[in-house]
């Protein structure tokens, strides 16, 4: 089985994959709020699994399960008592790494990695929404030892928003001794949504055990300020995946103005030149976006 540290020393850059939630919604999979892409894995396991695989074709070689939104609080927001609520959040993050698996034994190509996805309990793009450490310590413990026995090969605490809320649930992270990078959702003016400066949340990150760090879910010409920060506050492995939209998409996904893929990838060639070795994108983006990022690499990387 390979590993992230193979993946890096035999990669320049690593592809990753592209939405998950905007790319159910696209296929017409009912992802209402609170679960989200939860939900699809009741409803459209085999969509699920069907967009791992034609991630992986693109030529992703690092996927993500979709377990953004399996967890006990999100599910005891759709209704579920806390008792059931654990059960079905845990039988779901288990089926969603289970999809991911499948998807990437079918594919038979060799350092392709699982990462379980480990998102803010509370709304991304709402910081006050954030329920406190308690809860948080607790919902990461559960989630992140539910995804190291479901087999992901690492951890990606990724939309984060609040620089206590990621240090928690990388300390849950790390104690699982897989491999964990960080994505942070941050503005124009390089601080988290939560207010704390970038550079103070690499700098935590990077003690916390961080094996690379990014920045997600964000426009381009904000991907394109979170890479150069990045590249000049850590020698970790840096990156971004950003979104497909010209402003943030609607809490339901929505995307009002799309750009096209050719400019996806001239912006991800500002992000190359910055030193980013992970590149991939978040809401909007899909397996066409990922296969045109996929000609681009390897253009880049000819001799």
């Amino acid at each position: 089985m390979s590993s992230l540290a193979d993946l890096f020393q035999h990669r320049d850059t690593i592809l990753l994959d592209g939405a998950m939630g905007t790319e159910l919604l696209r296929r017409g999979v009912d992802i209402s709020l609170p679960l989200w892409s939860a939900r699809a894995l009741e409803t459209a396991p085999e969509v699920v699994q069907a967009i791992h695989q034609d991630y992986l074709t693109a030529g992703a070689r690092l996927i993500t399960a979709n377990t953004f939104r399996t967890t006990t609080v999100t599910y005891q927001r759709a209704g579920l008592d806390e008792c059931l609520a654990r059960k079905t959040a845990r039988r779901a993050a288990q089926l969603a790494v289970s999809l991911a698996r499948e998807a990437a034994r079918d594919h038979h190509q060799s350092r392709v990695l699982v990462a379980g996805s480990v998102a803010p309990v509370g709304d991304c793009y709402t910081p006050g929404d954030y329920p406190g450490a308690d809860v948080a310590r607790k919902t990461y413990r559960e989630l992140a030892e539910w995804l190291a026995a479901a087999g992901v090969d690492l951890l990606l605490i990724e939309t984060h928003i609040t620089l206590e809320e990621t240090l928690i649930a990388l300390a849950a992270a790390a104690d699982t001794g897989l491999p964990v990078l960080v994505s942070y959702l941050i503005d124009s003016d390089l601080k988290l949504w939560g207010g704390v400066p970038l550079s103070e949340a690499v700098g935590a990150a990077e003690e916390k055990g961080a094996r690379g760090i990014m920045v997600n879910c964000v426009t381009l010409p904000v991907a394109q300020k979170g890479v150069e920060a990045l590249s000049k506050l850590t020698a970790l492995p840096c990156g971004a995946y950003a979104n497909a939209g010209r402003g943030q998409p609607t809490a339901e996904g929505i995307i009002e103005e799309f750009i096209t893929d050719e400019e996806y990838a001239a912006a991800a060639r500002g992000w190359l030149q910055l030193g980013a070795r992970m590149i991939g994108g978040c809401c909007g983006t899909t397996p066409h976006t990922i296969a045109y990022l996929h000609r681009f690499l390897r253009t880049c990387e000819s001799p």
